[in-house]
């Protein structure tokens, strides 16, 4: 576990898996699933292990690259 207590309302934190929203491209984004967090039960608030936030920057620096991009999977589209 992260941390046990929220630094921003004090509630307290639990250790999920959630799905990150890592970049927008356009119209476009990639989430990535399954990521390991710790989030506050009352806010909301998300605290990451060591090295999570370096690699969803990573993930988020590589598909920058359109290319990239097209090799994922399309899993819906998304209207306003």
């Amino acid at each position: 576990m992260i941390v046990s207590k929220c630094a921003i309302c004090g509630g307290k934190v639990e250790e999920q898996e959630i799905s990150e929203e890592v970049v927008r491209v356009g119209n476009d984004f990639v989430i990535v699933e399954n990521v390991k967090a710790g989030v506050c039960v009352e806010c909301g608030e998300r605290y990451y292990p060591p090295g999570v936030v370096d690699r969803l920057r990573d993930i988020e620096r590589s598909i920058r690259d359109r290319k990239r991009l097209k090799k994922l999977d399309v899993i819906g589209s998304t209207y306003i």
